[in-house]
Protein backbone atom coordinates (compact mmCIF):
# COMPACT_ATOMS: atom_id res chain seq x y z
CA UNK A 1 0.00 0.00 0.00
CA UNK A 2 2.41 2.74 -0.09
CA UNK A 3 -0.12 4.55 1.92
CA UNK A 4 0.73 4.56 5.58
CA UNK A 5 -0.16 1.40 7.43
CA UNK A 6 -2.22 3.36 9.93
CA UNK A 7 -4.38 4.80 7.15
CA UNK A 8 -4.91 1.37 5.70
CA UNK A 9 -6.02 0.10 9.09
CA UNK A 10 -8.36 3.06 9.44
CA UNK A 11 -10.05 2.31 6.13
CA UNK A 12 -10.21 -1.38 6.86
CA UNK A 13 -11.85 -0.60 10.19
CA UNK A 14 -14.37 1.55 8.37
CA UNK A 15 -15.11 -1.33 6.04
CA UNK A 16 -15.09 -3.94 8.78
CA UNK A 17 -18.03 -6.28 9.31
CA UNK A 18 -18.41 -9.23 11.62
CA UNK A 19 -16.90 -12.45 10.32
CA UNK A 20 -19.39 -15.13 9.36
CA UNK A 21 -19.58 -18.39 7.48
CA UNK A 22 -22.20 -17.17 5.00
CA UNK A 23 -22.68 -14.30 2.60
CA UNK A 24 -22.78 -10.91 4.33
CA UNK A 25 -26.16 -9.10 4.12
CA UNK A 26 -25.88 -6.08 1.83
CA UNK A 27 -27.10 -3.74 4.57
CA UNK A 28 -24.04 -4.62 6.67
CA UNK A 29 -21.50 -3.75 3.95
CA UNK A 30 -20.39 -0.09 4.24
CA UNK A 31 -20.82 2.10 1.17
CA UNK A 32 -17.09 2.07 0.38
CA UNK A 33 -17.25 -1.70 0.09
CA UNK A 34 -20.32 -1.89 -2.15
CA UNK A 35 -19.97 -2.42 -5.87
CA UNK A 36 -22.91 -0.10 -6.58
CA UNK A 37 -20.82 2.86 -5.36
CA UNK A 38 -18.53 2.56 -8.37
CA UNK A 39 -20.76 2.38 -11.47
CA UNK A 40 -18.74 -0.63 -12.49
CA UNK A 41 -19.32 -2.15 -15.92
CA UNK A 42 -17.25 -5.27 -16.69
CA UNK A 43 -17.54 -4.47 -20.40
CA UNK A 44 -15.59 -1.23 -19.92
CA UNK A 45 -11.86 -1.62 -20.53
CA UNK A 46 -9.59 -1.27 -17.52
CA UNK A 47 -7.90 1.70 -19.24
CA UNK A 48 -11.23 3.52 -19.07
CA UNK A 49 -11.65 2.71 -15.37
CA UNK A 50 -8.65 4.94 -14.61
CA UNK A 51 -10.38 8.23 -13.98
CA UNK A 52 -12.27 10.55 -11.67
CA UNK A 53 -13.21 9.25 -8.24
CA UNK A 54 -16.99 8.93 -7.65
CA UNK A 55 -18.24 11.82 -5.53
CA UNK A 56 -19.63 9.56 -2.80
CA UNK A 57 -16.28 7.80 -2.47
CA UNK A 58 -14.42 11.11 -2.45
CA UNK A 59 -16.55 12.30 0.44
CA UNK A 60 -15.79 9.12 2.37
CA UNK A 61 -12.04 9.66 1.95
CA UNK A 62 -12.42 13.26 3.15
CA UNK A 63 -14.26 12.10 6.26
CA UNK A 64 -11.93 9.19 6.92
CA UNK A 65 -8.76 11.31 6.90
CA UNK A 66 -10.33 14.52 8.18
CA UNK A 67 -9.19 16.28 5.03
CA UNK A 68 -12.01 18.26 3.41
CA UNK A 69 -9.57 19.61 0.83
CA UNK A 70 -9.09 16.25 -0.90
CA UNK A 71 -9.82 16.57 -4.63
CA UNK A 72 -10.13 13.95 -7.30
CA UNK A 73 -7.35 14.19 -9.88
CA UNK A 74 -8.06 13.26 -13.48
CA UNK A 75 -4.88 11.86 -15.06
CA UNK A 76 -3.91 12.94 -18.55
CA UNK A 77 -3.80 10.50 -21.45
CA UNK A 78 -0.01 10.36 -21.05
CA UNK A 79 -0.31 9.60 -17.34
CA UNK A 80 -2.86 6.83 -17.94
CA UNK A 81 -0.47 5.37 -20.50
CA UNK A 82 2.32 5.48 -17.91
CA UNK A 83 0.14 3.52 -15.48
CA UNK A 84 -0.22 0.76 -18.07
CA UNK A 85 3.48 0.92 -18.98
CA UNK A 86 4.53 0.44 -15.36
CA UNK A 87 1.87 -2.19 -14.70
CA UNK A 88 3.28 -4.25 -17.56
CA UNK A 89 6.68 -4.28 -15.89
CA UNK A 90 5.13 -6.59 -13.30
CA UNK A 91 4.43 -10.32 -13.75
CA UNK A 92 1.41 -10.76 -16.09
CA UNK A 93 -0.93 -11.79 -13.26
CA UNK A 94 -1.01 -8.16 -12.08
CA UNK A 95 -2.57 -6.84 -15.28
CA UNK A 96 -5.00 -9.78 -15.38
CA UNK A 97 -6.17 -8.99 -11.85
CA UNK A 98 -6.72 -5.34 -12.74
CA UNK A 99 -8.67 -6.17 -15.88
CA UNK A 100 -10.81 -8.80 -14.14
CA UNK A 101 -11.45 -7.25 -10.74
CA UNK A 102 -10.51 -3.55 -10.42
CA UNK A 103 -13.70 -1.47 -10.30
CA UNK A 104 -11.73 1.77 -10.51
CA UNK A 105 -8.23 3.25 -10.22
CA UNK A 106 -8.37 6.79 -8.89
CA UNK A 107 -5.97 9.59 -8.02
CA UNK A 108 -6.56 11.82 -5.02
CA UNK A 109 -4.78 15.19 -4.85
CA UNK A 110 -3.20 15.80 -1.45
CA UNK A 111 -3.58 12.15 -0.44
CA UNK A 112 -1.75 11.37 2.79
CA UNK A 113 0.66 8.69 1.63
CA UNK A 114 1.22 6.92 -1.68
CA UNK A 115 -1.90 4.84 -2.14
CA UNK A 116 -4.11 2.04 -0.98
CA UNK A 117 -6.24 -0.88 -2.11
CA UNK A 118 -9.65 -1.67 -0.63
CA UNK A 119 -11.99 -4.61 -1.04
CA UNK A 120 -15.38 -4.29 -2.73
CA UNK A 121 -18.24 -6.82 -2.80
CA UNK A 122 -21.21 -7.16 -5.11
CA UNK A 123 -24.68 -8.17 -3.91
CA UNK A 124 -23.74 -11.86 -4.18
CA UNK A 125 -20.53 -11.46 -2.20
CA UNK A 126 -18.17 -11.61 -5.18
CA UNK A 127 -14.85 -9.90 -4.46
CA UNK A 128 -13.46 -6.88 -6.34
CA UNK A 129 -11.19 -3.99 -5.33
CA UNK A 130 -10.60 -0.33 -5.95
CA UNK A 131 -7.26 1.48 -5.81
CA UNK A 132 -6.44 5.07 -4.92
CA UNK A 133 -3.03 6.62 -5.60
CA UNK A 134 -1.42 9.98 -4.93
CA UNK A 135 -0.88 11.94 -8.18
CA UNK A 136 2.29 13.43 -6.66
CA UNK A 137 3.90 10.18 -7.81
CA UNK A 138 3.55 11.41 -11.41
CA UNK A 139 5.63 14.47 -10.54
CA UNK A 140 8.23 12.94 -8.23
CA UNK A 141 11.15 10.66 -9.02
CA UNK A 142 11.36 7.27 -7.35
CA UNK A 143 14.00 8.68 -5.02
CA UNK A 144 11.80 11.61 -4.01
CA UNK A 145 8.75 9.44 -3.34
CA UNK A 146 10.72 6.93 -1.28
CA UNK A 147 12.63 9.61 0.63
CA UNK A 148 9.37 11.28 1.59
CA UNK A 149 7.97 7.98 2.86
CA UNK A 150 11.14 6.92 4.71
CA UNK A 151 11.81 10.25 6.40
CA UNK A 152 8.23 10.42 7.71
CA UNK A 153 9.21 7.70 10.24
CA UNK A 154 11.39 10.10 12.20
CA UNK A 155 10.89 13.40 13.99
CA UNK A 156 13.27 16.08 12.66
CA UNK A 157 16.60 16.80 14.31
CA UNK A 158 19.14 19.48 13.48
CA UNK A 159 21.94 18.11 11.33
CA UNK A 160 20.21 14.77 10.64
CA UNK A 161 18.51 13.51 7.47
CA UNK A 162 17.26 10.24 6.02
CA UNK A 163 17.11 9.84 2.24
CA UNK A 164 16.63 7.06 -0.30
CA UNK A 165 18.50 6.77 -3.58
CA UNK A 166 16.50 4.80 -6.13
CA UNK A 167 17.67 6.70 -9.18
CA UNK A 168 15.98 9.42 -11.22
CA UNK A 169 15.03 7.42 -14.32
CA UNK A 170 11.57 6.38 -13.12
CA UNK A 171 8.68 8.24 -11.55
CA UNK A 172 7.50 7.59 -8.02
CA UNK A 173 4.44 6.03 -9.64
CA UNK A 174 6.51 2.90 -10.24
CA UNK A 175 6.89 2.24 -6.52
CA UNK A 176 3.31 3.21 -5.66
CA UNK A 177 1.83 1.01 -8.38
CA UNK A 178 4.13 -1.97 -7.77
CA UNK A 179 3.35 -1.93 -4.05
CA UNK A 180 -0.41 -1.47 -4.34
CA UNK A 181 -0.74 -3.88 -7.26
CA UNK A 182 1.00 -6.51 -5.13
CA UNK A 183 -1.68 -5.98 -2.49
CA UNK A 184 -4.36 -6.35 -5.15
CA UNK A 185 -2.92 -9.64 -6.41
CA UNK A 186 -2.58 -10.84 -2.82
CA UNK A 187 -6.20 -10.03 -2.10
CA UNK A 188 -7.56 -11.57 -5.29
CA UNK A 189 -5.25 -14.59 -5.63
CA UNK A 190 -4.19 -15.43 -2.07
CA UNK A 191 -0.43 -14.98 -1.63
CA UNK A 192 -0.02 -14.27 2.10
CA UNK A 193 -2.03 -16.13 4.74
CA UNK A 194 -4.39 -13.17 5.27
CA UNK A 195 -4.29 -9.73 3.63
CA UNK A 196 -6.89 -7.80 5.60
CA UNK A 197 -8.28 -9.09 8.92
CA UNK A 198 -11.37 -6.87 8.56
CA UNK A 199 -12.46 -8.34 5.22
CA UNK A 200 -15.62 -10.48 5.53
CA UNK A 201 -14.46 -14.03 6.05
CA UNK A 202 -16.68 -15.53 3.37
CA UNK A 203 -15.03 -13.35 0.69
CA UNK A 204 -11.40 -14.10 1.60
CA UNK A 205 -9.32 -16.00 -0.94
CA UNK A 206 -7.45 -18.94 0.67
CA UNK A 207 -3.69 -18.55 0.59
CA UNK A 208 -1.72 -20.91 -1.62
CA UNK A 209 1.41 -22.67 -0.28
CA UNK A 210 4.21 -20.12 0.03
CA UNK A 211 7.17 -22.44 0.53
CA UNK A 212 7.88 -20.74 3.84
CA UNK A 213 8.27 -17.27 2.28
CA UNK A 214 6.00 -15.76 4.95
CA UNK A 215 5.19 -18.59 7.34
CA UNK A 216 8.86 -18.99 8.26
CA UNK A 217 9.28 -15.26 8.90
CA UNK A 218 5.99 -14.29 10.55
CA UNK A 219 4.35 -15.71 13.66
CA UNK A 220 1.09 -13.91 12.86
CA UNK A 221 -0.24 -11.19 10.54
CA UNK A 222 1.66 -8.31 12.15
CA UNK A 223 4.08 -10.08 14.46
CA UNK A 224 7.31 -11.56 13.10
CA UNK A 225 9.10 -14.34 14.93
CA UNK A 226 11.37 -12.97 17.66
CA UNK A 227 14.48 -13.60 15.57
CA UNK A 228 13.18 -11.01 13.06
CA UNK A 229 12.31 -8.32 15.59
CA UNK A 230 14.42 -5.19 15.89
CA UNK A 231 14.54 -2.15 18.11
CA UNK A 232 11.57 0.24 17.72
CA UNK A 233 9.76 -1.84 15.09
CA UNK A 234 6.55 -1.40 17.06
CA UNK A 235 7.08 2.37 17.11
CA UNK A 236 7.33 2.77 13.34
CA UNK A 237 4.73 5.08 11.82
CA UNK A 238 4.48 6.74 8.41
CA UNK A 239 3.10 10.04 7.11
CA UNK A 240 2.02 11.14 10.58
CA UNK A 241 -0.50 8.37 11.11
CA UNK A 242 -0.69 6.41 14.34
CA UNK A 243 0.34 9.44 16.39
CA UNK A 244 3.74 9.53 14.76
CA UNK A 245 6.50 10.08 14.14
CA UNK A 246 7.53 8.45 17.41
CA UNK A 247 11.26 7.96 16.77
CA UNK A 248 13.87 10.74 16.78
CA UNK A 249 15.94 10.94 13.63
CA UNK A 250 19.02 10.96 15.86
CA UNK A 251 18.00 7.42 16.87
CA UNK A 252 17.61 6.25 13.27
CA UNK A 253 21.00 4.55 13.21
CA UNK A 254 19.91 2.16 15.94
CA UNK A 255 16.73 1.38 14.03
CA UNK A 256 18.54 0.64 10.76
CA UNK A 257 21.33 -1.28 12.46
CA UNK A 258 18.78 -3.67 13.93
CA UNK A 259 16.70 -3.72 10.76
CA UNK A 260 19.74 -4.65 8.65
CA UNK A 261 19.83 -8.06 10.33
CA UNK A 262 16.29 -8.95 9.24
CA UNK A 263 14.91 -10.45 6.00
CA UNK A 264 12.67 -7.44 5.29
CA UNK A 265 13.10 -5.18 2.27
CA UNK A 266 12.15 -2.03 4.15
CA UNK A 267 11.00 -0.66 7.48
CA UNK A 268 7.52 -0.47 5.99
CA UNK A 269 7.67 -4.14 5.06
CA UNK A 270 8.28 -5.08 8.70
CA UNK A 271 4.78 -4.00 9.72
CA UNK A 272 2.85 -7.07 8.51
CA UNK A 273 3.22 -10.01 6.17
CA UNK A 274 0.96 -8.23 3.65
CA UNK A 275 3.28 -5.21 3.62
CA UNK A 276 6.28 -7.54 3.56
CA UNK A 277 5.03 -9.11 0.32
CA UNK A 278 4.20 -5.75 -1.27
CA UNK A 279 7.64 -4.35 -0.44
CA UNK A 280 9.50 -7.45 -1.61
CA UNK A 281 7.62 -7.19 -4.90
CA UNK A 282 8.22 -3.46 -5.32
CA UNK A 283 11.92 -3.46 -4.46
CA UNK A 284 12.53 -6.68 -6.33
CA UNK A 285 11.23 -4.95 -9.46
CA UNK A 286 13.01 -1.66 -8.76
CA UNK A 287 16.44 -3.24 -8.29
CA UNK A 288 15.91 -6.06 -10.78
CA UNK A 289 13.65 -5.23 -13.73
CA UNK A 290 14.28 -1.48 -13.51
CA UNK A 291 17.96 -1.85 -12.62
CA UNK A 292 17.85 0.99 -10.10
CA UNK A 293 19.77 1.34 -6.83
CA UNK A 294 18.14 1.12 -3.42
CA UNK A 295 20.28 2.86 -0.82
CA UNK A 296 19.08 4.34 2.45
CA UNK A 297 21.41 7.13 3.55
CA UNK A 298 21.52 8.45 7.09
CA UNK A 299 23.32 11.77 7.33
CA UNK A 300 24.31 13.09 10.74
CA UNK A 301 26.69 15.49 12.41
CA UNK A 302 29.57 13.01 12.09
CA UNK A 303 32.16 13.04 9.28
CA UNK A 304 30.67 10.08 7.41
CA UNK A 305 27.17 9.11 6.28
CA UNK A 306 25.82 5.66 7.04
CA UNK A 307 24.42 3.74 4.06
CA UNK A 308 22.14 0.71 4.26
CA UNK A 309 21.28 -1.47 1.24
CA UNK A 310 18.55 -3.94 2.25
CA UNK A 311 18.40 -5.66 -1.13
CA UNK A 312 21.97 -6.89 -0.75
CA UNK A 313 20.95 -9.25 2.03
CA UNK A 314 18.29 -11.86 2.69
CA UNK A 315 15.57 -9.57 1.27
CA UNK A 316 17.00 -10.04 -2.22
CA UNK A 317 16.49 -13.80 -2.09
CA UNK A 318 12.99 -13.40 -0.70
CA UNK A 319 12.12 -10.79 -3.34
CA UNK A 320 13.22 -13.18 -6.08
CA UNK A 321 11.04 -15.89 -4.53
CA UNK A 322 8.06 -13.52 -4.30
CA UNK A 323 8.38 -12.51 -7.95
CA UNK A 324 8.84 -16.14 -9.02
CA UNK A 325 5.62 -16.97 -7.16
CA UNK A 326 3.80 -14.22 -9.07
CA UNK A 327 5.22 -15.43 -12.37
CA UNK A 328 3.70 -18.88 -11.75
CA UNK A 329 0.18 -17.50 -11.24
Amino acid sequence: MSKAAALALALFAALSVASCSKKQPAAEIPMMGRLETFSYDPAVRFEDRIGAMPEKLLEQYRLMDGRPGYKSYMPTAEERALVLEYLRLMPPVAERVFRESCVGLYFLEGFQGNGMVSWVLDEKGKLYFHMTLNPASFRQTLSETLTERESSCFSPGAGWAVSVDAGRKYKGLAYALFHEAAHAVDQMRGVTPLVDPSQPEASRVPARPDGGLFTEVWDSHSRPFSRNEFWSRDSLTFYGFGGGPKIKVSDAYGVYKGFSGTPFASLYGSKSWAEDFAELTAYGLITGKLGQPYRIRLSGPGPKDDVFEPMKGAAARRAAAALALLERM
